[in-house]
This record gives C-alpha cells, structure tokens and sequence, in this order.
C-alpha cells in the first residue's frame, strides 16, 4: 500500500512527461483517448481507497495525461495534491466508467445501512454526498432503472434521517455547500431540505404526507437530463435546449410515470412546480415560467423552497442572491394569496440560519 502511494504522488509532482515532444505515435494514442474518454468529478473519487480505475487529466498544453493508474491508493494527500494543481476535471475511460460507478453505488448502499451507527453529521455528510453523486449517474442514464431505484431508496432513508434529525440540518446545509456539487445536482437536495423543514413546521401535514412531497420535490427537475450537463455551464443556452429547459418539468413526469410509486396529485405538483411565469425576468435562464396555474398549498411549498433555493445558490451566469431577497421574491409571489405559509416560510429561514445570522453579525 505505501509503494502504491508513493506512486501516485509521483504522477502528480513530476512534470517531465508534460514536456515530451509530441511524437506521431503519440499523436495517434491522443486521438484515440479523445474518443475513449468520458468527464468525471473529482467528487467521485474522493473519500475512494483507490482508484476503480485509469484517471486522466488535460494538462497545459491540451493533452491527455494519465494521473492516477487502477489500483492505486488514494488518501487526503492525494486529493490535495489534485485539488493544488488545479486538475479538477478529470476523466475515465468510458468502458472503466461502470467500475466507478458501481464502487460509489455500494458505498451509497453501505453508508444507507449503517446511519444508526456512529456520527450522524458525519453519517449525514456521507449520504447526502453519495445521493448527489449518484443522481449525477441518474442523469447521465436517466431511463437506468438500477440508478433511479437506489436513487429512490436512497432518497427514502434520506428523508427518514432527516427527519429524525432536525437539529442538524443547518449543519448538513453548510457542509455540503463546502463539497461545491454543480448546482444542477445540489438543487434537488437543498430545495427538499428546506421543504421538509418547512413542511414539519407548519403542522399541517403527517410523517407519510411530508415523505410524500420530499421525494416528489428531490426526483422533480430529473427531465433536466434532456439537456447535455456541460451546457448548464453556459450564460446562454441555445434555443433548441431554452425549448427543452421549459418542457423539463413534463419531461420529469415522462422519465418518473410507472416507475416512481408516485400518486398522481405528485405528479401534478411536478408539472406545475414552475408556475410562476414572472421569474422569467427575475432569474434569468433557470427561471423558465409557464401558464400552469398554482393549485394547493402543497404546489405552493414545493415551488417556493425550489425558487429560493435557485435564487440563493450562484449559477454561472449570476451570483447568488442574499437570504432577504430570497424572501422578498417568495413575498411578491404568495404573501397576498398564501399570508399564513409565507409566515410559516419566513420564520423557518429565521430558525434555520440562526446560528449563521449569529455569526456574521
């Protein structure tokens, strides 16, 4: 294990490879892994043991280096050596793909069955960050029922955590910012967060019914997967892709319907989770509206804690809003129609942020 260790910090200090001269073989074995190889977080290895398989990185002068061999030892040092280096974007070759995703699927499954044992913000760090790691895998293969079904038990055990654990959610919530998942992955488990918070102090709803409107709020955005993942990355989306982003939410109820032990009225909450046409100007490409009207408090929930997560979070092409101007919009939106749930959303966020209001004041 130490000679295995040793060698991966070789891979990551030496710099004489980078400077070789680009030979016509060389050329020709480039070419082929332009085709071979598939992008990859560095999330996805860390907290590994080792490497499932070959890891590849693009250097400074456009080419494919091969950094960490299948096998080797991964620990901290590792990882901060990437993180150093800035090599953040990494990739496999996409018939060793599998091999990592089913390492990280079995310690998703592995963490699921022990939450009751040990720290449970450590606990709860794990999962949340393995669930948002695998929804990743559920839109890449979005029609996969193995990744959608332990994404759902998943999802589940999440929920029943969560629950059990109020007291730490501030605590998750800050944690898991640190891990900085692209936001397309975040969002699902944020907004839900604070929907469960929300829903639990109103008083309004039972364990199942909450469980209910968690899992509908968590699986709602996954016809986002129409779209290629890289191009969220982009200020302005095409308007083939702008078309699809405004049909994503009937593309979720496509993907779910008969596979997702979702009630209809679920369903509906997800068709018509992005309601409030007026966003369109207020959040720019995210913020697709439609001429779906808002029916039951329970659209109401969902829809403002996906709102206030999307204006709170930084995207690429707007920085995150403030806290208060979160609220100001879920204000203009329901405050006049839905005065005692806007009452009820604004002093959660009261109670939730406490402790970091505390701080930075």
């Amino acid at each position: 294990m130490k000679s295995a260790e040793k060698k991966s910090h070789s891979y990551l200090n030496t710099r004489s490879y980078y400077n070789k001269t680009m030979t016509a073989l060389n050329s020709l074995h480039q070419s082929a892994l332009d085709y071979q190889l598939s992008p990859i977080s560095i999330r996805e290895i860390i907290n590994l043991s080792s490497s499932p398989c070959d890891i590849y990185v693009i250097d400074n002068n456009g080419l494919y280096i091969e950094i960490l061999r299948k096998n080797t030892y991964i620990d901290n040092d590792v990882i901060k050596d990437l993180l150093k280096n800035k090599m953040v974007h990494l990739f496999v070759k996409e018939e060793q793909r599998q091999d990592l995703i089913e390492v990280q699927q079995q310690n998703l499954r592995l963490i699921a069955r022990s939450l009751s044992i040990g720290n449970a913000v450590d606990n709860g760090k794990k999962l949340i960050n393995l669930l948002t790691i695998n929804m990743r895998y559920l839109y890449e293969y979005p029609m996969d029922d193995n990744i959608l079904n332990l994404q759902y038990q998943g999802a589940q055990n999440l929920f029943r955590f969560l629950y059990e654990h109020s007291s730490i959610h501030e605590q998750l919530y800050l944690d898991f910012l640190k891990f900085k998942h692209h936001y397309i992955f975040a969002q699902p488990f944020l907004s839900s967060l604070f929907l469960l918070g929300v829903l639990k102090m109103s008083h309004l709803f039972s364990e199942k019914e909450i469980e209910g409107l968690f899992i509908t709020s968590y699986f709602k955005d996954v016809g986002m997967s129409a779209i290629p993942i890289e191009k969220y990355d982009e200020k302005e989306l095409s308007e083939d892709d702008k078309r699809l982003l405004t049909r994503h939410a009937d593309l979720s109820v496509e993907i779910l319907h008969g596979r997702l032990p979702l009630s209809p009225n679920h369903f509906k909450i997800i068709e018509g989770h992005h309601s409030f046409s007026k966003l369109d100007s207020e959040l720019g490409p995210m913020g697709i509206g439609s001429n779906l009207v808002i029916s039951g408090i329970e659209t109401v929930f969902v829809s403002t804690m996906d709102i206030f997560t999307a204006m709170t979070s930084p995207r690429p092409y707007r920085e995150a809003t403030s806290l208060f101007e979160g609220l100001e919009m879920i204000k203009k939106l329901i405050s006049e129609e839905y005065p005692n749930e806007f009452r009820i959303i604004v002093t959660y966020f009261k109670n939730f942020f406490a402790k970091t209001m505390k701080k930075s004041g």
